[in-house]
């Protein structure tokens, strides 16, 4: 074989032999660039996704901080509300709004701060207590006051518009009604008729949200810590007997006479089968004035029992709450802002003898006397908790009940909602 001949085989083999090569370095450069892409998709991926937990850990931790932080404002209220004075309650007092040192304010504890505030759940309206006359006061339409009534307490009012069990259920999502006591005001929202707007109210009004409360309970003691003289106790005792405590304890405002005719009163109501129900009915049962009955107002009760439902604080209710209670009118319950505003009411015959001054003083003081208090035993605590570092704020809810040794908890919730801004934000957190 000529030599050029045989030198062109040996290039093509050579050649061959080096494009193999090059296709084979071809390839293993592809499958390195592809595992390279590879794995930067998935430490780009697993990067996200420690991020992604790092900063749900973060969250969490934030809120549970912000939760201690706002349970501190709430054991903080509860001391204070323990250790204040049970005489009467208002809003001057250690716990309310226009003390001197307003527990409202920013208090910075560990790595963070918290807000709490006090509401008197006096102040408001037990809807569990309320009648269809004031419901329909506060919500303006008979027929949602008697929804509510209905969803309370499985009654039959016409006034709602039907039978209301039938109407929850052919809604899309049916439900049934409570037919019980209310646990939360936003159970309301589940009524026929209660709007959005009824419930929360505008800047123009309050909201149904702002007047009641599930819960109300105060104390049936006079100004002095006394327990109050229930005219219903004395079934079982003799004239003379009931005549001997009554003038013990009362013989300062009442006569022998007005004693007497107290159980006179009394007794036919006995013989009827009912009893005293309000302290109005002292003029018509028992024929007394109705300065005497102002006089009296502190020191004598229709209920036995020493914890009572549904008293409306005189000293902390709103002039909407004031306003709606039996008998009252806007005028009344500017004349009680007006009067507790230069001095806070300590005795129920201070706000007797105040109501005997309105127009129809003696109707005003008649419905409306059972219906008030000065003292408080149910309050609203509360108190929103947030960490310098963190977004995360939490805003504990709590209905608590005073005694004389401890302000037990009734009912508690958590929410992410933030309380209301204060209308003048401090621009230093205070130290309590």
């Amino acid at each position: 074989m000529p030599a050029k001949a045989t030198m062109c085989i040996r290039r093509s083999y050579l050649f061959g032999r080096d494009s193999a090569k090059r296709g084979k370095r071809g390839v293993v450069l592809v499958l390195a660039v592809f595992a390279v892409v590879l794995l930067t998709v998935l430490a780009v991926g697993i990067t996200a996704a420690v991020r992604v937990e790092l900063l749900a850990s973060r969250a969490s931790l934030d809120r549970m901080q912000s939760l201690f932080l706002a349970e501190a404002g709430v054991h903080e209220a509860r001391a204070i509300l323990l250790y204040d004075d049970v005489t009467s309650d208002s809003l001057f007092d250690p716990w309310g709004p226009l003390c001197d040192s307003p527990l409202d304010l920013p208090q910075r504890f560990g790595g963070g701060y918290y807000r709490a505030r006090v509401q008197d759940a006096c102040g408001r309206i037990d809807i569990n207590r309320v009648d269809a006359a004031v419901l329909t006061r506060l919500t303006g339409d008979p027929k949602v006051a008697a929804a509510i009534l209905d969803w309370r307490d499985s009654g039959n009012f016409p006034e709602a518009g039907g039978a209301e069990q039938e109407y929850y259920a052919v809604l899309p999502q049916p439900y049934l009604p409570r037919n019980g006591p209310l646990q939360t005001l936003g159970e309301l929202l589940l009524v026929r008729g209660v709007t959005p707007d009824l419930f929360f109210g505008d800047q123009q009004s309050p909201g149904l949200v702002d007047l009641l409360t599930v819960e109300s309970v105060s104390l049936n003691t006079d100004a002095t810590g006394a327990r109050r003289i229930s005219v219903n106790e004395f079934r079982n005792w003799s004239e003379e007997k009931f005549r001997e405590s009554v003038m013990g304890k009362l013989g300062e405002v009442l006569t022998m006479y007005e004693v007497e005719e107290i159980w006179s009163g009394y007794a036919a109501l006995v013989a009827a089968g009912t009893e005293y129900t309000s302290l109005g009915q002292l003029a018509t049962a028992a024929g007394l004035s109705y300065e005497t009955i102002a006089r009296a107002a502190d020191l004598l009760t229709v209920e036995s029992e020493l914890w009572v439902h549904g008293k409306v604080n005189v000293n902390t209710a709103s002039p909407a709450v004031l306003a709606a209670l039996p008998g009252s009118s806007q005028e009344a319950a500017e004349a009680i802002v007006a009067h507790r505003k230069a001095q806070p009411f300590v005795a129920r015959s201070e706000v007797a003898e105040l109501l005997l001054t309105q127009a129809g003083g003696p109707e005003v003081l008649l419905y409306m006397i059972d219906h008030v208090t000065t003292k408080s035993s149910s309050f609203i605590i509360e108190s929103m908790g947030r960490t310098e570092t963190g977004r995360a704020f939490r805003t504990a809810r709590v209905l608590v009940r005073r005694r004389s040794d401890a302000v037990a908890i009734v009912r508690q919730a958590e929410e992410d909602w933030p309380l209301p801004a204060l209308e003048e934000e401090p621009l230093v957190i205070v130290r309590r």
